[in-house]
């Protein structure tokens, strides 16, 4: 199974830079789809997720005085220069504060700024934690690494903005590694400001250029389009009008082998094994492989919405899978390197005494090491997952998911999946979805937060709607 896993992945990962709403993206479309054909599922089909497909084709970024060109990547979603680019006195805005930003005139000029990440705190989930399984204690007690996917005071954007900046080149300054690729923010909302980020390697030479308010000349270059994407549906049917639905989403910031093909081999077998299998289940089984995810989450919320009336009345449970990976650090010389270990991974859920002790002994049953049980809304209105949407539309729900540091950059390569581990969260979720297949539908719901016909939340943090 393992080598059956990992050669779907390959497969997805060939198919090159997967972001929402490009050629290799809706390829990658037409490739589930056929898998789940040739695996027997029924009613196999394609649901449109309109997104702004954001397509770069050139960033450029150098010091005029001597011409000195400085690696760049353009921030997602960000506003495209003309060809020729722009030329403009740069102006130093430390991490962008209120205090720092107060009495400074940027109109005309191209603000230059620290970018500053979150923290992921070991300590703080394990306190919360329903269950750890952590039978070598190698979860650290203090922060784990950074939240590399939220940029803590990436407000500053908007506010330079506002005061009349032209760009905005931000430094990666609390990356782990060099570089300047990095493809957050992910939230999908077009902004009206070109801005590139900067490798922390680049980081005191931008610094001083901008303190002396030198001329920088900055391209950032390509197309933005509407265009449909799709969620991927399937069904294994049940003998019921009762379902449970599986998730993970299809798109990715590269050609990525953990964001999400991993997610999506165990999709992949759970479909194929569940399509084959001698006893039909009770509950309907429908895959849902997700567009959108960096399109702030879009797919399952399109999902949701459409089928809130209909399929939705009927799911007992919904199960999303992402990110099955190896851990990673820095190697001290500007990239990663690998520890051998599993990526901390959290199986959000709530407070559900059944769910809870059922992944509980099945994580251990398939010695999945590095694992918490959390409170879903630990980090704000929604976990930062994509399965989100059921969690607060209501349905009881499960998201598997880890957070390794190269999540958002091109080293998300296919040496960074847990191969190992692959089959094991198969089984831990094969068997979840036999055990819960005859549990009572308000067994399930104890302890849910939110309620079907409930309003949506506010957005989080991570995919805030820029300032009106």
């Amino acid at each position: 199974m393992q080598e059956i896993m990992l050669n779907w992945i390959r497969e997805i990962v060939a198919f090159g830079i997967r972001r929402p709403g490009s050629d290799e993206n809706l390829a990658v479309e037409q490739y589930l789809k056929k898998r789940f054909r040739e695996f027997g599922l029924s009613e196999v089909h394609l649901e449109n997720v309109a997104v702004n497909h954001w397509n770069l084709t050139d960033s450029q970024l150098s010091i005029k005085q001597d011409n000195q060109q400085v690696p760049c990547y353009s921030v997602p979603y960000t506003a495209w220069t003309p060809q020729e680019g722009i030329e403009a006195e740069t102006l130093f805005i430390g991490d962008g504060s209120a205090e720092e930003l107060q009495a400074l005139d940027l109109r005309g000029k191209i603000a230059v700024m620290n970018l500053r990440f979150g923290d992921l705190s070991a300590s703080a989930l394990k306190e919360v934690a329903c269950f750890v399984n952590d039978p070598r204690q190698t979860i650290p007690d203090g922060s784990l690494h950074c939240a590399n996917w939220l940029i803590t005071n990436f407000p500053a954007y908007y506010e330079v903005q506002k005061r009349g900046a032209i760009g905005l080149i931000g430094i990666l300054a609390d990356s782990p590694i060099d570089g300047a690729a990095h493809y957050v923010p992910y939230d999908g909302h077009l902004k009206g400001l070109p801005a590139v980020w900067v490798g922390r390697e680049s980081g005191a030479e931008l610094t001083k250029a901008a303190q002396q308010g030198r001329p920088l000349m900055l391209k950032s270059i390509g197309t933005t389009r509407e265009v449909d994407s799709h969620n991927v549906v399937a069904t294994v049917p049940g003998k019921t009008e009762e379902s449970i639905i599986l998730t993970c989403h299809h798109d990715a910031p590269f050609a990525s082998a953990v964001e999400d093909a991993s997610g999506l081999s165990v999709l992949l077998s759970l479909a194929q094994y569940f399509s084959k299998r001698t006893e039909q289940l009770q509950r309907n089984l429908v895959f849902v492989a997700s567009s959108g995810h960096f399109h702030g989450g879009i797919g399952n919320r399109v999902f949701v919405d459409k089928h809130r009336d209909g399929l939705l009345r009927n799911t007992v449970a919904a199960l999303g899978i992402e990110h099955i990976a190896q851990e990673a650090e820095p190697d001290d010389q500007g990239g990663y390197r690998l520890t051998d270990e599993p990526e901390v991974r959290i199986l959000f859920m709530e407070n559900n005494p059944t769910l809870v002790s059922l992944l509980e002994a099945g994580v251990k049953k398939q010695g999945l090491e590095r694992m918490m049980g959390v409170d879903p809304y630990l980090f704000g209105p929604e976990p930062p997952c994509d399965s989100a949407p059921f969690f607060t539309a209501g349905i009881p729900s499960v998201c598997h998911i880890s957070g390794p540091l190269y999540l958002f950059d091109p080293q998300d390569t296919i040496d960074k999946v847990r191969a190992v581990d692959l089959p094991r969260i198969h089984r831990l979720f094969q068997e979840l979805i036999e055990s819960i297949d005859t549990i009572p539908a308000e067994e399930l719901r104890l302890g849910c937060k939110h309620n079907l016909d409930d309003s949506p939340p506010p957005l989080p943090p991570w995919f805030q709607l820029p300032p009106q």
